[in-house]
């Protein structure tokens, strides 16, 4: 075996293997009506090192910011109702 086939294959096996990680992304859409699915991919953003470079986190955040901006309306409304500009 010549030194660089010990190499090769280290740099081939990592190759494989970063593929092997690849999850599908989801969009903000598909978290904002799957509250579960969005809660565990938040879950596991919060420990990942590259979460704010990963679709699915970005995604996910969005979809829970818009979940919380829709809950503070719908409380608002119930406290003082529909605003009227008359």
């Amino acid at each position: 075996m010549t030194p660089q086939n010990p190499i090769l294959a280290a740099l081939t096996a990592t190759v494989l293997l970063m593929g092997c990680k690849e999850e599908e992304n989801r969009t903000v859409d598909y978290y904002s009506s799957n509250p579960e699915e969005r809660a565990e991919m938040l879950a596991t953003c919060e420990v990942s090192d590259r979460a704010s470079e990963d679709a699915n986190c970005v995604n996910a955040d969005l979809a829970e910011q818009q979940a919380k901006r829709d809950q503070d309306r719908e409380g608002f409304q119930k406290t003082f109702g529909d605003p009227s500009f008359d």
